[in-house]
């Protein structure tokens, strides 16, 4: 139905469990999923990032990531997105689990990579992203959540993984 750079859909003929039939529009299937990157500094705390967003026309907190390149790994995704969107890039990474940013639509899996020993590394800017970097603590985080100042369900989702995976096997202040 649509063949896009960013975007390809297909409707597709389904049955479902229950032996209907139905008419489904999907994101066609993607051979690259994303990244959502969790960088942590010396003090631990966690870069997080203000970017306008047209679609809801605000400027909202997000994560450092993105499109994972075809034939790239992971870790090397991730650490490309962290300096492309923030100039500084990490020597430890692990990769603590993904969700499906989509699931009605799209097969499309969000990785979730915690970085930290990081370094200034300057990249590749994307032309369509305006960003802005902070360096924020758990607690502040949680306190923005908590007053519904973070909405992105993808940052939502990252630390929720973050805080149940990571967390719950490391020291974090």
């Amino acid at each position: 139905l649509l063949d896009h750079p960013r975007m390809h859909l297909s409707e597709d003929r389904v049955m479902l469990p229950n032996n209907k039939e139905i008419d489904y529009l999907r994101i066609m299937p993607v051979d690259n999923h994303a990244v959502a990157v969790i960088a942590i500094n010396q003090k631990n705390e966690i870069l997080l990032q203000r970017e306008y967003s047209y679609p809801p026309n605000e400027i909202m907190w997000q994560l450092p990531g993105g499109g994972m390149e075809s034939g790239e790994s992971i870790e090397v995704a991730a650490l490309r997105e962290l300096s492309e969107e923030s100039n500084i890039t990490a020597t430890l990474t692990e990769v603590i689990g993904f969700f499906y940013a989509n699931n009605r639509r799209s097969d499309q899996k969000q990785y979730v990579v915690v970085c930290w020993d990081l370094k200034d590394k300057p990249g590749k800017a994307d032309q369509e992203e305006f960003i802005e970097n902070k360096w924020l603590g758990l607690e502040e985080i949680n306190k923005l959540i908590s007053t519904g100042e973070i909405v992105n369900m993808n940052l939502l989702a990252a630390l929720h993984l973050f805080e149940k995976t990571y967390l719950s096997k490391k020291t974090y202040t």
